[in-house]
């Protein structure tokens, strides 16, 4: 062999190598089951990347994907029953009540997850057999009962941000009310008396809720479908998690405690831009003023908006000098401003990286804060429902978004917050200080996430992460019963006090007596 064929066959080796999946990969589970576009795109991209590193995947989701060392198990297409509600209805409803809304309706849910074809394969398999199960958690604990049925360790993954308060009691990890508000709360970490009354009400409604309803009800689903007595209570089941994936990082959510297996991953799902269609390019690039990108997200319809709404939008646009992008689900638009580019579908964080978008107007949903903050761009915000009024509380709070309700735009308010935020520097400025924020870690978060999987994959599940606050009752973990034992000396030596000032004094007084008869008698002597 020459010497040039060597260096070839070194080289080529060395290629193969580099393209060649490691051996030892994991078959893992992956149920995501929930409907919500939003949702998928936030965790696609962590399966996609498991796939990647060589694991193998039995991927149950309603949406259609085909990947290298997938197997899709497609559930069926996802139907929005709001029991005639919408979803701007939704944003009308308190907070507190929109989620026991979701919890009351939820084992339902679950049931038609368990009827579907494709979670009837797993029920009714005897043969299939897996590493890890990941399960994005969103009211259906229910499926926690294929990590029983198949033995394994399992990863729960959140899209809303930190959780809700009894998420994060699945791993143990602290949620401190005094100054971390319950999911969808519309408040900030400095609550006042009323606010963190209402914090401590709320979360202690939906924990008393689901212990003696919603988890019960889901007891009953995991009977009637899995037919296992072998299967533990849900309520043991899901303080069996190895692994919470939160989307949420301190720098645009509130500072506060993790236990090791709570990790947060939140701009996993953003990957960098690629090349826009040629007349979406062509339309920013021209934009010399600058360009506004405006949608809704994948639920909330702008369609779907009141017309005299729409009008107060399409005439505001038409006074402005810069171009507006807005994701309009219907073909056509009545008097489009020249200004204005309408479609049923745009590349949201392709555009938002374009050098010349100077305003995202936005919902206020988790991914596409999440994509704006990526790139720098200040918001303008019309909360809906759910955690999106908090998501543009702490926008505004951190100042570089505006928040309007929709009850309340006007062309006055409009006009105002569009000037406000395209002509004062702050807002920009801001955007890019938090945007430095968010991306200043010590890895990607996509990096974090399947790091943290595959080290619960190592380690048999990673028991050793698991907090003991997971075994100490409510009352042990508030130390109530230590307060109490701690009462209960204080009483009693309050107590002992009180006996031996009574003694004491009784025997000082008869001491006295007997003196005094004493001196008496000597006196008639």
């Amino acid at each position: 062999m020459t010497r040039k064929q060597g260096v070839a066959l070194l080289v080529s080796a060395t290629l193969a190598c580099c393209f060649v999946l490691p051996s030892n990969g994991a078959n893992i589970l992956a149920l995501f089951p929930m409907g919500g576009k939003s949702h998928w795109i936030v965790f696609r991209e962590m399966l996609v990347e498991l796939g990647r590193r060589g694991h193998h995947l039995t991927v149950v989701t309603p949406f259609k994907e085909e990947h290298e060392n997938w197997e899709l198990l497609k559930m069926a297409d996802p139907v929005f029953d709001l029991g005639g509600f919408t979803f701007f209805s939704f944003g009308r409803l308190p907070p507190a009540l929109l989620i026991m809304f979701m919890l009351y309706g939820s084992a339902d849910e679950c049931r038609k997850y368990m009827e579907d074809e494709a979670l009837r394969t797993l029920i009714d398999s005897r043969d299939r057999k897996f590493d890890l199960v990941i399960l994005e958690t969103f009211f259906n604990e229910c499926l926690l009962a294929f990590a029983h049925k198949f033995g394994t360790p399992v990863v729960q993954a959140v899209a809303l941000g930190g959780g809700a308060s009894w998420m994060n009691d699945m791993v143990g990890n602290p949620y401190p009310l005094a100054y971390v508000p319950e999911t969808c709360l519309p408040y900030t970490s400095n609550m006042n008396l009323f606010q963190r009354a209402n914090n401590v009400f709320t979360a202690s409604l939906f924990r008393l809720y689901r212990q003696f309803f919603y988890l019960p009800a889901m007891d009953r689903v995991v009977k009637e479908y899995i037919k296992d007595i072998t299967v533990p209570p849900i309520a043991e089941l899901e303080r069996n998690t190895s692994l919470l994936l939160l989307n949420s990082h301190f720098s645009f959510q509130y500072a506060r405690p993790f236990v090791p297996n709570a990790v947060e991953v939140a701009g996993m799902h953003i990957r960098p831009p690629k090349k826009l269609p040629q007349d979406l390019q062509k339309f920013l690039d021209a934009a010399t003023d600058g360009v506004i990108y405006f949608s809704l997200g994948s639920n909330v319809q702008s369609a779907d908006l009141p017309e005299d709404i729409i009008n107060v939008f399409l005439g505001v646009f038409s006074k402005l000098k810069e171009k507006i992008i807005w994701k309009f689900e219907t073909d056509t638009l009545a008097n489009p401003p020249h200004n204005l580019k309408i479609g049923k579908w745009f590349p949201q964080s392709d555009i938002l990286a374009h050098k010349n978008i100077k305003l995202f107007m936005t919902h206020g949903g988790m991914m596409g804060l999440q994509e704006a903050l990526h790139n720098g761009v200040p918001l303008l915000g019309f909360p809906v429902f759910g955690d999106q009024t908090p998501n543009l509380i702490k926008a505004q709070d951190s100042g570089y978004g505006i928040m309007l309700n929709f009850n309340n735009v006007t062309e006055e308010s409009l006009s105002w917050a569009l000037k406000e935020i395209l002509t004062n520097p702050r807002y920009m400025e801001n955007a890019k200080k938090y945007s430095r924020l968010f991306h200043d870690r010590p890895e990607k978060p996509l990096d974090t996430a399947i790091n943290s999987i595959e080290y619960v994959l190592r380690h048999g599940g990673a028991r050793h992460m698991r907090s003991a606050a997971l075994d100490l009752t409510w009352y042990q973990y508030l130390l109530l019963d230590v307060i109490l034992f701690l009462l209960a000396c204080a009483a009693a030596a309050v107590a002992a006090a009180v006996v031996a000032v009574k003694v004491i004094v009784r025997l000082i007084s008869s001491k006295s007596g007997s003196a005094s008869k004493k001196g008496k008698g000597a006196k008639k002597d």
